[in-house]
């Protein structure tokens, strides 16, 4: 009679592969950042970067490096196609029509608490190195918490221009990491690389057979190298929180017949790269569907901030980890509003099969924009982003059960959201500042 023999796993063996793993999960669940770095590219479309399958030019070695690193978000979303709505939605964790920023000719209002602003209340040293002239002014509420901002201003610009080039700021930043190395901090770096026009002294413009574009992707790729090795060359690391993505991306004309990115909703310009490192967070890739709402909850729950009242962005610590496949709301959502010639506004929603385009009538009038998107002036385009990632054949018609069930998700988001009672006026300098920004 054949026998079948047990092997007996040592009690102690046992015993010290659990309190490994408890000690773990207990050092994960207590481990909190010293240094916060968050990083953003204006105009950064995903992919564009080899971390998101870009394989034509070596636009990113720097940032394929840091996905190794990292947890990477395959399918993240900005609230807007614009920069001030889509960074007021990452820094408040609310929408931007909740925080009153409509478009880049307003403000994130007063009552809303910012990322930098818990920071600041805390007693952490902040810090803001931007080359963006609308993020540096005063008017447009970005410079709340931080004690440093550089430059202090970007006007007047010289005519034409749009940005600064970060080498302007580049030496300052380096030396406010170096004094601040040994103390807790949150720094904010915002890059205008991508965006029209050319950046000045970007040495890969001169690159034979580069495209503008992906020249510039490859230069903003190089100041994210260089800070890297900056925070490497001070021995962070065991605290460090790394958080790197963009405000928008942009269209070429390729995908839909549109350029440039402030009239787009499409996913040229709203999806954008995600990177979330720390030495708690093992390196891999996230297909669930998140937002830049998100980013607020997750670096203030990380940071152990408290989470202020109307906050939407979910703390994605749980997908960061791998304990949960998803966000508690499938869901994402994305407006863009147009003030004029005929007050009309796009809203959309996704999950992660589908995606509903929706352009309403706003009813407002001279109050915050009002709609319904059960209208039947509303217009709208389907897609099944499952296998149409390009948005290219609009299923409106052919899946009206699909159309009705996103609608009622719209609707019902929609009907959550208190738009702010006006928008700011703005003064004729102002106005002219923008136009010369790009922003008719």
């Amino acid at each position: 009679m054949s026998r079948v023999r047990v092997f007996a796993v040592p009690v102690a063996l046992v015993a010290a592969v659990l309190f490994v793993v408890f000690w773990r999960d207990v050092h994960d669940a207590l481990w909190r950042p010293q240094q916060v770095v968050l990083i953003t590219i204006d105009t950064l479309r995903a992919d564009r970067l080899g971390a998101y399958g870009y394989t034509t030019r070596p636009t990113s070695p720097n940032l394929d490096a840091l996905a190794q690193q990292s947890v990477v978000f395959e399918r993240a979303f900005a609230a807007a196609p614009w920069t001030i709505p889509s960074l007021a939605a990452l820094h408040t964790g609310r929408y931007p029509v909740e925080v009153g920023a409509y478009t880049n000719s307003d403000a994130i209002a007063a009552d809303a608490t910012t990322l930098a602003e818990l920071f600041h209340q805390r007693g952490v040293a902040t810090a803001n190195f931007n080359t963006h002239a609308l993020l540096v002014a005063e008017r447009t509420g970005f410079r709340r918490g931080f004690d440093t901002v550089v430059p202090d201003q970007l006007v007047p610009l010289q005519a034409g221009e749009h940005k600064a080039s970060f080498a302007q700021s580049e030496p300052a930043l380096m030396a406010w990491l170096e004094a601040h190395a040994r103390q807790p901090f949150f720094v904010w770096i915002h890059d205008m690389g991508p965006h029209l026009p050319v950046t000045a002294g970007n040495p890969h413009l001169a690159t034979p057979g580069w495209p503008r574009y992906d020249a510039e992707v490859r230069g903003s790729d190089d100041l994210v190298g260089r800070i890297m090795s900056k925070l490497a060359a001070l021995h962070l690391g065991d605290r460090l929180l790394v958080v790197f993505t963009a405000d928008h991306g942009e269209a070429f004309g390729d995908e839909h017949g549109l350029t440039g990115h402030q009239d787009v909703m499409y996913d040229e310009v709203l999806r954008v790269p995600l990177m979330i490192g720390a030495p708690i967070f093992d390196p891999r890739r996230v297909d669930a569907t998140v937002e830049l709402v998100d980013v607020f909850s997750t670096i203030a729950g990380l940071a152990d901030l408290p989470i202020p009242a109307g906050v939407r962005g979910e703390n994605l610590v749980p997908l960061l980890r791998g304990k949960q496949p998803a966000r508690h709301n499938p869901s994402a959502f994305h407006m863009r509003f147009f003030f004029e010639p005929d007050n009309h506004h796009w809203l959309a929603v996704r999950d992660g099969e589908w995606k509903l385009l929706a352009k309403v009538e706003d009813r407002g009038h001279d109050g915050p924009p009002a709609w319904s998107v059960a209208d039947p002036q509303t217009y709208f385009e389907l897609y099944r982003v499952a296998d149409d990632p390009n948005e290219q054949h609009d299923l409106f018609e052919q899946q009206p059960a699909e159309v009705q069930r996103l609608a009622g998700v719209l609707a019902d988001w929609t009907a959550t959201l208190t738009a702010k009672p006006g928008r700011q006026q703005v003064d004729d300098a102002t106005r002219e500042h923008l136009r010369a920004l790009g922003y008719d």
